[in-house]
């Protein structure tokens, strides 16, 4: 980490430290993370008043104090007042890791639905273009710095982990890293400050509306990364957000199965080994790709990667490769259990929004119909979140779904028979829509789907994905889907004698 002198936080902060203070060797918004000589930042969160940590922070030794207003305390605390302390801490953040984008090629990848797969889609093409070593990956899912894999704490980290990683990267070797962008991490300035090379928008549906506040400041914040990005730009032109971006932005070209995309998709059909198979059509020729991945919204994934690597460069044989290569992405239609092993298929998927729970279950029923089966959906609704989506929810599972168990998902601090009450009363308003029950125990609820299931069927387990922890009211507790799905199947096999 990189000493920052006065010199350089008067030229952060625009203006000079207290005196006595000769700079800083650290930098972080949590007072726990603080050691001695850092700079703490005290953000204001939507809980917390990062103010209210000073004294633990001056207490475990930071020299420097950054907020949006002195301390109720500040009897003796170094501090300086800024009016945008997020903005200051991504300042920091970037200058104190050594400004590490800056030499990297970083891609961001953004929209509602479909940036981790389109994430990992690109990573494996740059992997194959560039080799394993030199690429990187920083998603919802979890962290790959030139082939070494950690777990993420959510989409976009706070700034000081953003740059951290990258710094990580890059003495790594990593030259070329992709970085799935949330809005989030742009309307809180997790990413500010990164230089992104390449940018990537797959689509805008209803989410985060209780940071945004409305559709539109949602797209605004999506928006940002093709503000800052200083290389190719594709959006998807299937989207009407999409369609919105490539006219408002500049040089933004666009990838989809519209006639006027640039890099159009075309001739989608099954593949040989399961899969899917289709054609890319671009400007220097034409992309014949074959994707191990179901889904119509999976081929807009894979081609947005495959677009935006044509316009980086990389050759049709790289990107040919990798496609067909690439492993299941963890808890995005993740196929925990295949149909010959017991007669049914298991799928855990991320969906946590009626828009992406409608694509997964329209994807599962297109499996099911293969063997005349039933789709079973395990799906719930986050509390603390945009409560409007809630009954939204239930009206997709009643109408994809033969039979839907309502459970709960993270319920936060909200009563989770709150929250299943208002998803089973959009399910309710389905006519002729698949039964639906409620078990509010995560596990009970997974367990009562595949005693439900038989041959055939197809049992979606929507919601957490690749996440491992449940939040609660009454705290966190450890819980991974594809885990406890495998811990159930295995005590049934067992009680049958297997």
């Amino acid at each position: 980490m990189v000493f920052l002198d006065r010199k350089r936080l008067t030229e952060i902060l625009g203006e000079e430290p207290p005196s006595g203070v000769s700079g800083v060797d650290g930098v972080t918004h949590d007072s726990r993370e603080v050691r001695p000589g850092s700079v703490f930042v005290a953000v204001p969160g939507m809980k917390h008043d990062g103010t209210s940590f000073v004294p633990d922070a001056m207490a475990r030794g930071a020299a420097l104090v950054v907020a949006e207003r002195s301390p109720s305390d500040d009897n003796g605390v170094p501090v300086v007042v800024v009016p945008d302390a997020r903005g200051a801490l991504a300042e920091l953040a970037r200058a104190a890791f050594g400004d590490p984008s800056g030499e990297m090629l970083v891609h961001g990848v953004t929209g509602t639905n479909g940036k981790t797969t389109t994430s990992y889609a690109l990573h494996a093409i740059l992997a194959e273009a560039y080799g394993a070593s030199r690429c990187g990956l920083m998603t919802t899912a979890e962290v790959i710095s030139g082939g070494r894999r950690s777990p993420s704490v959510r989409t976009t980290p706070e700034s000081v982990e953003v740059q951290g990683t990258l710094r990580e990267m890059l003495d790594r070797g990593v030259r070329h890293a992709v970085v799935e962008v949330s809005s989030h991490g742009v309307a809180l300035k997790r990413v500010a400050g990164t230089r992104f090379r390449g940018a990537l928008f797959t689509n805008l549906t209803r989410d985060h509306l209780d940071l945004h506040g409305s559709m539109e400041e949602y797209y605004r914040a999506k928006r940002e990364l093709f503000l800052w990005a200083e290389g190719p730009k594709i959006a998807n032109a299937d989207d009407a957000h999409g369609r919105r971006l490539a006219g408002e932005v500049e040089g933004v070209s666009t990838f989809g199965a519209a006639e006027d995309a640039d890099y159009r998709i075309e001739r989608v059909s099954p593949g040989g080994s399961g899969g899917t198979s289709f054609v890319v059509r671009h400007p220097a020729g034409v992309l014949e790709l074959e994707s191990p991945l179901l889904g119509g919204y999976n081929v807009e994934n894979v081609a947005g990667a495959a677009s935006l690597a044509l316009a980086l460069g990389v050759g049709e044989d790289e990107i040919r490769g990798a496609v067909r290569r690439m492993p299941q992405v963890p808890g995005r239609f993740e196929r925990i259990v295949p149909s010959g092993e017991l007669g049914f298929e298991v799928i855990v998927d991320y969906a946590h929004t009626d828009a992406g729970l409608e694509v997964v279950l329209e994807v599962a029923r297109e499996v099911a119909n293969l063997s005349s089966g039933r789709v079973i959906c395990v799906y719930g609704a986050a509390g603390d979140r945009d409560g409007a989506k809630r009954p939204l929810m239930g009206r997709v599972a009643a109408r994809l779904a033969d039979l839907g168990v309502i459970t709960t998902d993270d319920a936060y601090t909200e009563d989770p028979g709150k929250i299943a009450r208002e998803v089973m009363a959009g399910a309710e308003g389905v006519t002729g829509g698949g039964p639906h029950k409620v078990v509010l125990d995560r596990k009970e609820a997974i367990e009562r789907a595949l005693e439900a299931a038989n041959p055939g069927d197809v049992v979606v387990v929507a919601g957490k994905g690749h996440e491992r922890v449940q939040h609660l009211p009454e705290g966190d507790v450890p819980f991974h889907d594809a885990s406890i799905v495998r811990e159930l199947l295995a005590e049934r096999k067992i009680g049958k004698g297997g």
